[in-house]
């Protein structure tokens, strides 16, 4: 397949972004997304324009930083569903979150306070960049004891991963599903963050692709080969 997919340039010739985007900062006004509706309706455009028909609303949730709670996303999320009723665009939004994985994570779990999509029950989470937190393990264990499928949000972003690649062996095993940023794909050769995005993706490793968007820029307008993902069964 690899062999397949390589261009003369050394790089490969990516999927294109799917109708369904898994990890979206659409909703204003709580994390470093949209300032405002105005800002939150041009995602909402842009993510029409490149056919995505469904998207997932992952704000932010940090204690200290983004100390988001289920109701007040739930509740943003219904306002973005008038906003966009009202508007015309047919875009399907789909209450989420991207958690840190820290301690307080861990009572949320244990609580089921928390956001998960598709019949699989993603929850999406993150981790520093630098090192895997030392509640990793944790983390996943939680998840899967309470019925939930763990997703690792961009993960050809983490250098821990880039470095060691049995890390992404181990987290597999471990029942990780892996979420890769789309713009990734078109990152330059001299880049590891493309570089990890590529192999994952040749390697069957890619289990949902996002734009991760946070503004409307021109980057998330580049269409690519076409690609047959891997989505979630939504629930109806």
């Amino acid at each position: 397949m690899f062999s397949l997919l390589i261009r003369r340039d050394g790089l490969i010739d990516p999927p294109a972004m799917s109708e369904f985007d898994a990890h979206c900062h659409i909703l204003p006004r709580l994390d470093d997304g949209p300032a405002d509706e105005r800002t939150a309706l041009a995602i909402a455009r842009l993510l029409v324009e490149m056919g995505v028909r469904t998207v997932v609303a992952t704000p932010h949730v940090m204690i200290d930083t983004y100390p988001n709670t289920t109701d007040a996303i739930l509740a943003a999320v219904r306002s973005m569903r008038r906003l966009l009723k009202d508007s015309g665009l047919p875009l399907e939004i789909i209450a989420g979150a991207e958690y840190y994985a820290e301690r307080g994570f861990l009572a949320r779990i244990e609580a089921h306070d928390v956001l998960c999509f598709g019949e699989e029950r993603f929850v999406l989470f993150e981790s520093p960049v630098e090192r895997p937190p030392m509640v990793l393990e944790d983390v996943v264990f939680s998840l899967k004891t309470a019925g939930y499928t763990p997703l690792l949000a961009h993960t050809e972003r983490y250098r821990f991963l880039q470095d060691d690649k049995d890390a992404i062996l181990s987290l597999r095993r471990l029942g990780v599903r892996f979420q890769i940023n789309h713009p990734s794909f078109l990152l330059p050769r001299t880049s590891r963050r493309g570089e990890l995005a590529r192999l994952l993706y040749v390697k069957g490793f890619m289990d949902l692709l996002g734009t991760d968007m946070h503004r409307a820029t021109a980057e998330y307008r580049v269409q690519t080969a076409p690609f047959l993902s891997r989505n979630p069964r939504l629930p109806s």
